[in-house]
């Protein structure tokens, strides 16, 4: 067994040699002082470690200095550590994955993370409308997990959790299909997003935005060195927002603080703090209104979209964030190197709410023979959550034989200690839907709910294996779950899970591959389902391509078969509570294109299939609820240099996402197209800019569930901001 630094085999026929320079190791505990020459020198070994891109497959170009962390010029990445959990071009990456680059969410004006991923190919990006609670995006119509800098942040299906600002992102990555190095991922895959980090080259902006709705945001970022020697460097993102949402009495506040700091003590250690304070408050956007008024209209028309169903004064969805956290690297050479990621965070939120009652009687929810009113029913409930997650891994390259190693092995840990007060209470004061009358109300009394504690360990290894052409990936992985509640027996869970992937690299840049991949999912926190949820388990079979055709250009397909156990679906008798099906099989395909046609001109591209069907338990034989079969988008730029405008960029994009069912295959929501536009001016320090989404403000459903409740979609909204860098 040799320890080498390896280049893939067809690059070490088509390219001529690279030479680089190792940092040598020191000679006393003293540190020598770097220069600017010897950073610059180090930023080219960092970059010259991932593996060299054969030049038959025309990478981007970028990709040569990207890092799978770091920012992206453009829209189209070269690199990602999601995958692989290593610096891996996206095209040795043997499963299906996007990422959405800073510029690309800049360019199309998000103000949420289910907004970035809109022109993503298999997701459904906001299946419940307009949500001021938390994203609930769908990827290959399932629930996906949501991760920050590679170790998980977000709950699926839980309330009271930290909604990540897409300003403070450098990149959200969607890693379609269960993972090995992640654990509690189902065969949706993951959502990564990585956070802003410390730049050695300067960079200061700050902006301002307005909306239709009453948004006023001010938002600054700034980075740099804090020693001239650039061992230290921070980084600053502040968003400070009064504003409101498309649905009545419903504020949308938020106050997000992010500083963070980098210690670079060699040229093979980096140590990056961060910190982040976030508060926000709203109330409930959500109204669950009935079928009738919404999706088709009554005797008495359509409720508007606006409609509040509930107390002004009382309702209010308020989360307030701590956190601290830490990335290190080091490199012990240029064959071995360990990183760990830890973050700790304390949410305390307040969930208080007043929603129509459109269960009780789902095929006439009226009180009155005018079908106008409707009972009302009352949440209440408080949470304090702490949170710890960590994963450490040690990563070895070395040969044997013609074949080439990546090696990871690793141990990650996640620990929620939950306390939680709950109440609730009936109404059955008539409501008018259509010409409401608000009022005040009493907060039902709360009681405690048992204490949680939760826990689980993950033992991983990964191979990634290369000999000549061909590109294998192994990864095996045991869990160990712990749920520790008062009054309830413990219970204790293991599994194991695996992953094996095969590529051919051809030399005329598109690589075939074929994955298999099983999932472990635990179920997270209390007031999930009526009790301890059940761990949901699946497995993937796919079969996909990368295609580079052209520096600038990447094309990516697959199809897909995946099976699921013990899904999470809505619960036909309590919308804060979720049931569990028996088996789900949802088998499929997506195409994406991302390409730069021109200087001038960029295009995206998506298309996804999908085939959901329950195959056990209730409603077997019946389409899973929430899962369009068809969704198409296509979103282009175009700076008007040709006209003499070159300061002025000009863009639109349509988005189709085609008809879905309630669960029972009674009810069908209609599907619908959305049309987006941009136009942005820059000129020297300052970028002008204008967004509209759902340009023809179309009234449209996302979802309506055989429960009884149907979900408004956004109308149009119009984003101005105003953004100076210096």
């Amino acid at each position: 067994m040799t320890f080498a630094i390896e280049a893939p085999a067809q690059a070490q026929s088509q390219l001529p040699p690279v030479v680089v320079e190792q940092a040598k190791p020191r000679a006393t505990p003293a540190r020598p002082q770097r220069s600017q020459a010897a950073h610059s020198a180090a930023s080219r070994r960092t970059a010259a470690r991932g593996p060299t891109a054969p030049a038959a497959t025309a990478a981007p170009a970028a990709a040569a200095f990207e890092s799978g962390t770091g920012p992206v010029q453009g829209y189209l990445a070269g690199q990602s550590t999601t995958g692989m959990k290593t610096d891996t071009p996206l095209r040795e990456t043997a499963q299906s994955i996007s990422v959405v680059t800073a510029d690309r969410m800049t360019d199309q004006g998000v103000t949420n993370v289910q907004e970035a991923i809109r022109y993503v190919p298999g997701v459904l990006a906001d299946p419940y409308g307009m949500d001021s609670r938390g994203d609930y995006p769908r990827v290959r119509g399932q629930d996906p997990n949501i991760f920050l800098d590679g170790t998980r942040v977000v709950n699926t299906f839980k309330f009271g959790e930290w909604r990540q600002d897409p300003y403070m992102l450098e990149r959200v990555e969607v890693f379609r299909g269960p993972s090995v190095l992640y654990g509690d991922t189902s065969v949706a895959g993951l959502i990564n997003l990585i956070s802003k980090r410390p730049r050695a080259e300067g960079f200061n902006e700050i902006g301002v935005q307005f909306d239709n709705f009453g948004r006023k945001q001010i938002q600054l970022d700034t980075t740099g060195k804090l020693t001239k020697d650039g061992d230290w460097l921070y980084r600053f993102v502040g968003v400070f927002r009064d504003g409101h949402l498309q649905t009545d009495f419903t504020p949308d506040d938020r106050i997000l603080l992010a500083p963070s700091l980098t210690w670079r003590p060699t040229t093979n250690t980096n140590w990056t703090i961060q910190g982040f304070y976030q508060k926000d408050k709203s109330s409930t956007g959500t109204g669950f209104m009935p079928h009738e008024g919404m999706l088709y209209p009554g005797p008495n028309g359509l409720i508007p979209i606006t409609r509040f169903t509930g107390y002004p004064g009382y309702d209010l969805y308020q989360v307030e964030t701590s956190g601290i956290g830490s990335i290190f690297e080091h490199s012990f050479n240029d064959a071995v190197k360990f990183t760990q990621n830890l973050r700790y965070t304390h949410i305390e939120s307040i969930y208080r709410t007043g929603y129509s009652d459109s269960f009780s009687n789902p095929a006439n929810p009226y009180l009155d023979p005018e079908r106008r009113t409707v009972a009302r029913f009352l949440d209440n409930q408080e949470t304090t959550r702490d949170q710890i997650t960590m994963d450490n891994n040690l990563q070895f390259k070395f040969l044997t034989g013609p074949v080439s190693h990546k090696v990871l092995v690793g141990a990650d840990y996640r620990e929620i200690n939950e306390r939680s007060r709950t109440g609730s209470a009936f109404d059955p004061t008539p409501f008018d839907l259509y010409a409401p009358v608000y009022t005040t109300t009493i907060a039902p009394e709360l009681f405690d709910d048992p204490r949680v504690r939760q826990n689980q360990l993950g033992l991983y290894a990964q191979d990634q294996l290369r000999a000549g052409p061909w590109l294998a990936t192994l990864g095996i992985r045991q869990d160990f779950v712990g749920n520790r509640v008062v009054g309830s027996p413990d219970e204790d869970t293991r599994a194991t899970t695996g992953r094996a992937s095969l590529m051919y690299e051809t030399p005329f840049g598109f690589n075939p591959y074929v994955t298999y991949a099983t999932s472990f999912n635990p179920v997270f926190g209390a007031n999930v389902c009526a009790g301890i949820c059940k761990a949901q388990r699946g497995e993937i079979y796919e079969v996909g391509f990368k295609y580079n055709p052209f520096p600038g250009t990447a094309i990516n397909g697959a199809i897909f078969d995946t099976v699921e156990k013990n899904r999470l679906a809505s619960d036909p008798t309590n919308p804060l509570l979720s049931i569990q099906t028996g088996q789900v099989r949802i088998r499929g395909a997506e195409l994406e294109v991302i390409t730069k046609v021109t200087p001038d001109l960029n295009l995206i591209g998506a298309y996804t299939y999908l085939d959901a069907k329950v195959e056990s338990g209730d409603n077997a034989g019946k389409h899973v609820e929430i899962v369009p079969e068809q969704q198409a988008s296509l979103w282009g730029t175009y700076r008007l240099s040709a006209l003499g405008l070159r300061e002025v960029t000009i863009g639109s994009g349509v988005r189709y996402v085609g008809a879905s069912w309630d669960g029972t295959d009674t009810l069908q929501t209609p599907d619908y197209t959305l049309f987006d536009a941009m136009i942005k001016y820059e000129t020297g320090p300052w970028r002008l800019q204008i967004n509209a989404s759902n340009l023809a403000d179309k009234r449209h459903m996302t979802t309506c569930l055989a429960r009884g409740d149907c979900f408004p979609g956004m109308g149009r909204t119009v984003l101005g901001s105003a953004t100076y860098r210096f």
